[in-house]
């Protein structure tokens, strides 16, 4: 490289191998390549998306009197030109970063528009339920799902790509209609923007041939069971097992009471909770619970929360601000087994200790779990509730319709917080035999989960989700302000201290993204 060239590429967010085999070809080639920053650099290479977080990094003053000694910061683009070319190229615009998160830049194949740059995290971009380019997201989760059920070696990262890509298009401000018009937008790599570009083209290979790959499908059916994962899904498959039917048939089933209760009442399940019964189930909660500790805090969280008009299952969030929710959950699910609303589930007590909240933890496929006391099962909802219009049925109806099944009601000491418990609501009937007997209610999906006051915020937030907007907000806490957050709280790595929340506004404050206030408060 020419000699007044001097390069320094920055290691942050890059592959340790891939780091190590770019500093490898650039000294092949005989580029002058130095480990660490120093004012002797020209040329600064990196994965950031803009000046300003590079320049923070580095701690770099960057000002208008010294602009001109300022190095130029560059995209990896430029450096992989410049190794083909084995000679620094040309910089363009195209080469060079923003010098911040709010700089405009043209968008191709939309004369005349202009929009702001995406910034880096999910956690910081608006995402509406209703956006422009649904079918180019639906098609990218297609092959995020094929990834996931293929839970092999680099196939979780796979499938976080195409979801971080899926997220980028929901939030795209217009509707694609040229793949350039992604051209500098971190989170769509070659491949997301590869097949974006066939899919704008109409037709796209790779998609095609996965949708319809009978492999593909069987796992769709099976994962589609509640308890069943891809291991277990993959085993049906190798029996030879085509459907349901053959599963629900099999005398060598899965122990788990899960999948037991999930293939006995598939139908049920796989009929989609819609938001005005998850409203209507949430209310009759709240009656409940009040009457067992007044004062309760009772929040449906999830996807309804968020706006969506229907969902899989239904998740509950409880709370009370004197500190009284011990020994609650118990009495509740008690109180519904009484009226017969409760199928069958497993009670968790909580595992909450100090060192959560400090403590390093890994993301997987499957999200990261909390410590909250909870009770993961099935209820079962009057169908006049699940089918009737919101202003037609009364509260007390909907208890009223809950049919008499005489059944065996576990004692409260049952649900001693000592270790999972499986409910046992039906004596000795299986769970096929509930199934297929006359009966005016339909099961549903039901998650309670239990926190403490001084944690619920946080809670709230992690409940609500989606999974992907509360993976960013976790690694945008970690990376940018040295944070762990969790459902559970916020705690700084320089003061170890832990941020406490009095609302939901607060957490976001202490996040730094002042942006979700309006909305929360609106």
């Amino acid at each position: 490289m020419d000699d007044q060239v001097v390069l320094y590429l920055m290691p942050h967010k890059i592959q340790k191998k891939r780091y190590d085999d770019m500093k490898k070809a650039a000294k092949c080639r005989k580029f002058t390549i130095v480990d660490d920053f120093s004012p002797e650099v020209t040329h600064i290479v990196t994965e950031f998306e803009t000046q300003e977080q590079a320049v923070r990094h580095i701690g770099l003053n960057t000002t208008e009197e010294n602009n001109e000694q300022s190095p130029e910061f560059l995209k990896i683009s430029w450096f992989t030109e410049s190794i083909k070319a084995r000679k620094p190229v040309e910089i363009q615009d195209h080469h060079r970063l923003l010098r911040n998160t709010q700089e405009e830049v043209h968008v191709e194949g939309n004369e005349g528009a202009s929009e702001p740059r995406f910034s880096e995290w999910a956690c910081q971009r608006s995402t509406p339920l209703k956006h422009q380019n649904d079918f180019l997201a639906t098609q990218l989760e297609i092959l995020q799902k094929y990834a996931e059920m293929k839970d092999e070696n680099h196939d979780y990262s796979r499938a976080l790509a195409f979801r971080r890509a899926s997220c980028v298009v929901k939030s795209f401000p217009i509707t694609v209609t040229n793949v350039n018009q992604l051209n500098g937008i971190n989170h769509v790599g070659p491949h997301s923007k590869r097949v974006i570009g066939e899919l704008l083209d109409g037709y796209c290979d790779e998609i095609n041939r996965i949708v319809n790959e009978e492999w593909f499908e069987k796992m769709k059916m099976f994962t589609g069971v509640f308890g069943v994962g891809p291991s277990t899904a993959k085993k049906w498959i190798e029996r030879g097992w085509t459907s349901i039917k053959d599963a629900q048939e099999s005398t060598d089933i899965s122990k788990d009471w899960r999948v037991q209760w999930g293939l006995a009442f598939h139908d049920d399940l796989m009929n989609p909770v819609k938001s005005n019964e998850a409203y209507r189930f949430t209310e009759i909660i709240q009656t409940e619970a009040e009457k067992i500790l007044p004062g309760i805090v009772v929040q449906l969280t999830g996807g309804f929360r968020r706006g969506k008009h229907q969902g899989h299952d239904i998740d509950i969030l409880f709370t009370h601000p004197n500190g009284e929710e011990t020994g609650f959950l118990p009495k509740l699910l008690t109180r519904l087994e009484k009226l017969n609303m409760v199928l069958c589930g497993s009670h968790e007590s909580s595992s909450f200790h100090e060192k959560v909240l400090s403590e390093d933890f890994k993301l997987t496929a499957r999200g990261q779990l909390d410590h909250f006391e909870k009770w993961l099962g099935i209820c079962k909802l009057p169908k006049d509730l699940v089918s009737g219009d919101d202003a037609q049925i009364p509260l007390s109806n909907g208890l009223e319709k809950c049919t008499e099944i005489k059944e065996n009601v576990d004692s409260l000491d049952d649900y001693e917080p000592k270790a999972k418990k499986q409910r046992k609501c039906h004596g000795d009937n299986s769970p096929f035999t509930i199934a297929t007997s006359e009966r005016d209610w339909i099961a549903r999906r039901v998650d309670f989960i239990m926190s403490p006051y001084s944690q619920y915020y946080y809670a709230l937030v992690g409940w609500t989700g989606s999974k992907q907007f509360n993976r960013d907000l976790r690694l945008y806490s970690q990376k940018v302000l040295n944070r762990k957050l969790t459902s559970h709280g916020f705690y700084d790595f320089t003061t170890g201290k832990t941020l406490p929340a009095n609302s939901e506004t607060e957490v976001f404050e202490n996040l730094n993204l002042h942006c979700f206030k309006d909305d929360l408060q609106g």
